[in-house]
């Protein structure tokens, strides 16, 4: 395979989950993606914080985390990024409890020593171009706290790129990024590659999937993305950073990982090509 392109995955996507269930943290199996991982070729587990608060999850208590950073060191992974998605189902602007949650996470992150910290701004958080003032204080404040513990905050939302860079205008924080998502993106009739090529250099995430225009995630390559345009833009942006599957997990988890990574680096190798 391709050396030069790091490859991570969505904690829980390497393990197939109940019916109905997504986005999942694997319970007992949680230990095995690290080692799966390995076997793969996936440098690390994008860790996740559960949409509701999970004692279980290893992240809250700091035997767990010890154990993490064992089995990152034990496979030769590395500790990339960690998700909050508990702002999905619980309100971030004005509301101090969840503001309270992500500087937890945060805390964890540090001890973690993960790179980067993951804010999906969907739902019950969902960030509009109409509400996005709401948002600045508290956006700041994790940030701020973020990168004392060493993490760029990189936000996901529902915006446009020019509605992204007026975001990130009103933030004024060097260390506050964009997550590119590929399904989410098409799911809302976006220009990906425009957008990509918009963005530039505010692109410090990227994560790899497919929706269809059910808005259901699809196996890669089966859905709305282009992703010969997609890895086109990447290129001309000369984006280095890692790609993160977020992705439908098929009948086998590992085979659909093996699939996903030969996709990548196909059209990853296409956009450059192209370019030369």
């Amino acid at each position: 395979m391709t050396s030069n392109i790091r490859f991570g995955i969505v904690q829980g996507r390497l393990t197939q989950s109940p019916p109905g269930c997504l986005q999942w943290f694997p319970q007992t199996h949680w230990r095995d993606e690290f080692t799966n991982a390995a076997k793969l070729g996936i440098d690390y587990i994008e860790l996740i914080a559960d949409v509701q608060h999970n004692a279980e999850n290893p992240i809250w208590s700091r035997a767990g985390i010890d154990e993490i950073k064992q089995l990152v060191k034990q496979n030769k992974r590395t500790l990339h990024a960690l998700c909050n998605d508990f702002i999905i189902e619980h309100k971030l602007p004005k509301n101090q409890n969840t503001l309270q949650q992500c500087l937890d996470v945060v805390a964890r992150g540090g001890l973690l020593g993960t790179e980067k910290l993951i804010l999906p701004l969907f739902e019950s958080s969902e960030l509009t171009a109409s509400n996005m003032d709401d948002y600045i204080t508290s956006l700041r404040v994790i940030a701020d706290a973020a990168h004392g513990a060493g993490m760029t905050t990189c936000l996901e939302t529902i915006l446009t790129g020019r509605e992204l860079i007026t975001l990130l205008d009103k933030i004024d924080r060097s260390y506050v990024k964009v997550v590119y998502d590929t399904g989410n993106r098409v799911a809302f009739g976006h220009d990906l590659p425009g957008d990509i090529r918009l963005l530039g250099e505010r692109i410090a995430h990227v994560h790899i999937k497919d929706k269809n225009a059910e808005n259901q995630n699809v196996l890669l390559s089966t859905g709305l993305v282009n992703f010969e345009k997609v890895f086109s833009a990447l290129h001309d942006i000369h984006y280095d950073g890692p790609f993160t599957f977020e992705t439908q997990r098929g009948a086998d988890p590992l085979r659909t990982a093996k699939f996903n990574m030969n996709l990548v680096e196909f059209f990853h190798a296409e956009g450059a090509a192209r370019a030369n």
